[in-house]
């Protein structure tokens, strides 16, 4: 949700830009910083930002966040999705979207329709939740680079209550079928459990698709299961 309204609140600040001083080719970044002061809203944008990446695991108001960040390795295009393991369910949504489901994950609905889609599978302590959005946007890099969506993540991780560490490791781009999707890795330490997480974002057709895969830390063989997941998430607009 917060990625969803950090991209409405940049789409909303050209609009008033534009109308107010008719300015021809400002770019989102302008157009929010035409509006709001730098500070504030580079802080909006690390909490929303935040909320968006993490909502799509069951209750994500409740997972541990993280705090600590260390340098992650340069976005690259040339990065390659991850393959699924072993035998899995392939999952399709009518929003269009489609990814490989392990054995053993369990559909959770929700009672409260929040997004235009959203869906969750458990299995124990991992989670592979997947949430889509209406959106005016056509690409990602109307937003910001992988780089910049990853370092406000962990910014807004910072301020949760109970991390004692956090490191963002992987901030990347990569192309399927012409498709650019976003791939973010960060890891935390709380007072609530350590976690690992993984998210894989995507605009197409007026819609933002979000996945956030969860597992523990110390849940070994889960985040190569999770990778292959991930690796396996399609989108095709409706």
């Amino acid at each position: 949700m917060r990625l969803l309204l950090v991209i409405a609140a940049v789409q909303h600040a050209q609009s008033l830009t534009i109308q107010r001083r008719q300015l021809a080719g400002v770019t989102a970044a302008v157009a929010v910083a035409a509006v709001n002061t730098p500070a504030r809203a580079d802080d909006a944008k690390a909490r929303l930002l935040l909320e968006e990446l993490r909502v799509t695991a069951a209750d994500a108001a409740r997972v541990d966040r993280p705090a600590k960040v260390s340098q992650p390795p340069p976005a690259s295009d040339e990065a390659a999705p991850a393959r699924m393991l072993g035998a899995s369910t392939r999952i399709t949504n009518s929003e269009g979207f489609a990814f490989d489901a392990p054995e053993g994950y369990e559909a959770k609905p929700k009672p409260v329709k929040t997004h235009a889609a959203e869906v969750l599978y458990k299995n124990g302590k991992r989670e592979i939740g997947v949430v889509v959005d209406r959106v005016r946007i056509t690409a990602l890099s109307e937003f910001g680079t992988p780089q910049f969506v990853g370092d406000k993540v962990v910014a807004g991780e910072r301020e949760r209550d109970g991390v004692t560490a956090a490191e963002l490791s992987k901030a990347s781009e990569f192309v399927v079928d012409g498709q650019a999707y976003y791939e973010l890795a960060y890891s935390n330490e709380s007072s609530r459990g350590n976690n690992n997480f993984l998210s894989c974002v995507a605009v197409r057709g007026g819609r933002l698709y979000v996945m956030t895969l969860k597992s523990r830390v110390d849940d070994a063989g889960a985040l190569a299961e999770l990778r292959g997941v991930a690796g396996s998430f399609r989108v095709s607009g409706v």
